[in-house]
């Protein structure tokens, strides 16, 4: 029996995980900025706001209505501006709570909101109404003439 005694024993390479053989293991760190940029490129609510109010944006056949929840906000500190088929309410909350004491924590929101959808056919104008109660504004927006969805029997 002869022995090499001058020959190396092959070398062990490390062996990698599974995850670290991903391609996209090295975007991960990225991946809450990438969510967040997205968040803000397709939220309705744009730049400089303080926060969101929340609401809903219904279609029917002959009108658009939106739906915010802007409890707390005076009707004088709110703008509805339309700009071709773009709709932008724009507005203010204050809090002027004086309490005794320091205030520690709070969970009211204050301060600038924005809202801003671009509707997908043209709007009358001249006919949009708002209005606001116990907090929630309603917006109600008809279609233009040519917009409106109209229904056909087949007979």
């Amino acid at each position: 029996m002869t022995t090499n005694s001058g020959a190396k024993a092959p070398e062990r390479r490390s062996v990698q995980r599974r995850e670290e053989l991903s391609p996209w293991s090295e975007l991960a760190p990225w991946a809450g900025r990438m969510q967040d940029f997205f968040e803000q490129m397709w939220s309705p609510v744009m730049g400089g706001s303080d926060f969101a109010p929340g609401g809903e944006l219904r279609e029917t056949d002959d009108a658009f209505m939106l739906e915010l929840d802007v409890p707390g906000v005076d009707k004088r500190d709110i703008t509805i501006e339309f700009s071709g088929r773009r709709l932008s309410v724009r507005g203010t909350k204050t809090t002027e709570k004086e309490g005794k004491g320091t205030l520690r924590h709070t969970t009211r929101t204050s301060g600038s909101f924005a809202y801003e959808a671009i509707l997908p056919v043209a709007v009358d104008d001249k006919a949009v109404t708002a209005s606001l109660s116990d907090g929630v504004l309603v917006v109600t927006m008809p279609k233009a003439g040519e917009a409106k969805t109209t229904h056909i029997e087949i007979s």
